[in-house]
């Protein structure tokens, strides 16, 4: 056996992290003035998402991501519009921050927010 067999069989490489998908359920647990709530996510394979703050729908609107961004219209803004945000993923986490948007609504929701996947 040679030394590269060796050493390939001792590669120390750092583990590969699952493909990004933002397609599922995540959530929130935040507050506001001290009240606790909850914010879920639920982004479909289709494009399609909805938003819900204490299980009541607040927004429903289309997405699509390109590598690390994530492009959204809904209906709190104007439909024609999209916004554009980084996401940046951790093991079960992902967080959006604003690259480009002029909904301030979107923004104040969105900018920031760090949710958790939903097992």
């Amino acid at each position: 056996m040679g030394i590269a067999a060796v050493l390939s069989a001792c590669n120390t490489a750092p583990e590969q992290l699952p493909k990004p998908d933002l397609a599922g359920e995540w959530d929130a647990h935040l507050a506001y003035k001290g009240k606790p709530y909850v914010v879920i996510g639920r982004f479909r394979s289709n494009g399609t998402y909805d938003a819900f703050i204490d299980g009541k729908l607040v927004v429903s609107g289309q997405y699509r991501t390109l590598g690390d961004s994530a492009y959204f219209r809904d209906g709190n803004c104007n439909q024609e519009y999209e916004g554009l945000y980084k996401l940046t993923y951790t093991k079960d986490s992902v967080r959006f921050d604003v690259l480009q948007d002029t909904c301030q609504e979107r923004i104040n929701g969105s900018n920031g927010l760090a949710m958790k996947r939903v097992k």
